[in-house]
């Protein structure tokens, strides 16, 4: 009877072995194959943050794009970048303004920038209207 008990034990450690290495080997796949998947995302976002930069830069060598631009990269009324055509006399306060509203909205200008020309130029719209009234004085 020895023997069989033997037999009996052997085959159960082998059975549990057998059940260890399963076990081992679908937790190693779970885990290789969830590797797998965050190497892949980090990838693509290293990836996409390379092209970002590199669109980025070709655009300021360029001289297109947008973003942060300074008051020396700007014209000090209608807003266009140096080397374009400013704005001429004839352009209404109206269309300055709309103008101004258009290069928020397609992020030429951040906030800061749009709320400050906005108000300069409700600041010259309010002086050429005293323009106007003292010209119909005289």
């Amino acid at each position: 009877m020895d023997s069989k008990r033997a037999l009996y034990y052997a085959a159960i450690a082998i059975g549990a072995l057998i059940a260890v290495s399963v076990l081992v080997s679908v937790v190693s796949a779970v885990l290789s194959l969830a590797w797998a998947v965050v190497s892949g995302i980090v990838s693509l976002a290293v990836l996409a943050g390379i092209v970002y930069a590199a669109y980025r830069v070709g655009s300021w060598l360029s001289g297109g794009g947008s973003g942060g631009h300074d008051a020396t990269d700007l014209d000090s009324i209608g807003g266009t970048r140096s080397g374009t055509t400013s704005s001429t006399s004839s352009d209404t306060a109206v269309d300055r303004q709309d103008r101004l509203r258009r290069q928020y909205v397609e992020g030429q200008i951040d906030e800061a920038e749009f709320e400050r020309r906005i108000a300069r130029e409700l600041e010259t719209e309010d002086l050429d209207d005293i323009d106007r009234e003292l010209e119909r004085e005289r």
